[in-house]
């Protein structure tokens, strides 16, 4: 899978499971409410039948009143009274949490009930019952809500698998429709590019005129270019950097070939080289650190100024290269990896040399930094 792919798929998850839990948010919400409320009722009536024995209790004890002075009690509940002014008669509740504007309200343990008495039954105007809350009932609301919420996210999760299959499924043509029109024109032009190739070195050199051998290099450059378009095409569609062989070289003596295989474009550019290499001998493909190598001077080459200049170092087991060329643009910096990614429209190519050296980088474990100004150039740093 691609990384645009990739990236595509992220963002629709992204949305859509943000999007999948604030639904489950709100109808788990809406659902605790709902269940509050009805366990607010239970206990509402049930209190309400403790708040009528307890004044009904009250009432007696006020009628007989000094004979029997013992405040009613009920194994059941815990109560109390206050007078006008608030202030207390007597309680055998466990909370001090009090409160006269709520008719039902709960603390941390207790569910308290409170009710304004017809009579002043032994001076009491406000009676509050108390009973211990059952938090079973809330703990039981909480795994209700747990479990269907994992019920409901592993199948909008489900769901969401097929919806992202649908909704990558044209990227997925279109990009395979382009892998295989690239495949069909790799095969198309290695045969070309082999005969000019050929015919160019039949050529006897000795006995052309100046102007001749003007065009025959333009030839030669156009030549090498395509030859470099055919090799990434290749190794794109066909090698993937597959069943490499590796083996022992020196980095400074593929670097110097490579600069030769070069050397007509960076002449037609009228580019300025400057060289500061050490030996470095590394065990990788050859054919593989050549493509990374080749992809990174043809982009200095591509994107670079006439009489401009290309450095290229070896130290530290690092190679880099640097150009005096156009430059990236920040936001684009990110995305210089990604398939078929093009900046700039003034240059050709199919925006397929990075993510080459991207996947040859990959394949070795190096690292790769890039960093960019425009209109002063651009600096790429390997790293093994």
């Amino acid at each position: 899978m691609l990384n645009s792919e990739k990236k595509t798929l992220r963002r629709f998850f992204v949305i859509y499971i943000v999007l999948v839990v604030t639904i489950i948010v709100a109808v788990s919400t809406i659902y605790y409410n709902a269940n509050n409320e009805r366990m607010k009722l239970e206990y509402k009536t049930l209190m309400q039948d403790f708040a009528i024995l307890q004044t009904k209790k009250l009432k007696w004890l006020h009628n007989h009143f000094p004979k029997y002075k013992t405040y009613p009690r009920d194994d059941r509940y815990n109560s109390a009274i206050y007078d006008l002014e608030y202030n207390e008669i007597f309680s055998t509740m466990h909370t001090k949490e009090i409160n006269f504007n709520n008719n039902l309200y709960f603390t941390k343990k207790y569910v308290i009930y409170f009710t304004i008495l017809s009579d002043y039954y032994l001076g009491a105007k406000y009676l509050f019952i108390e009973i211990p809350k059952n938090n079973a009932m809330t703990i039981m609301v909480y795994k209700k809500i747990a479990l269907y919420s994992f019920i409901s996210l592993l199948i909008f999760l489900i769901l969401g698998y097929f919806l992202a299959k649908l909704f990558i499924k044209p990227m997925k043509e279109s990009i395979k429709l382009l892998d295989n029109f690239i495949k069909d024109a790799t095969h198309e032009i290695n045969t070309p590019i082999s005969i000019i190739n050929t015919n160019i070195e039949m050529v006897d050199k000795s006995k052309l005129s100046k102007k001749e051998s003007r065009i025959l290099n333009r030839v030669k450059i156009a030549s090498r270019t395509l030859e470099t378009i055919y090799k990434d095409l290749k190794f794109t569609t066909l090698e993937n950097g597959n069943n490499h062989e590796n083996i022992e070289f020196n980095l400074k003596d593929l670097v110097l070939e490579r600069i030769e295989y070069f050397s007509l474009l960076i002449e037609s550019k009228k580019l300025s080289i400057n060289l500061n290499l050490e030996d470095f001998y590394i065990e990788a493909d050859p054919k593989l650190i050549a493509r990374l190598i080749d992809n990174l001077i043809s982009n200095a080459i591509k994107y670079n100024h006439n009489g401009g200049i290309i450095s290229i170092s070896i130290y530290e087991e690092k190679l880099i290269i640097e150009d005096s060329g156009i430059g990236i643009k920040k936001e684009n910096l990110d995305k210089l990896f990604t398939r078929y990614s093009r900046f700039n429209n003034s240059e050709g190519g199919f925006g397929l040399g990075l993510n080459i050296v991207k996947q040859i980088v990959d394949i070795y474990n190096l690292k790769i930094d890039i960093t960019s100004e425009l209109e002063k150039g651009t600096k790429v740093v390997v790293q093994w």
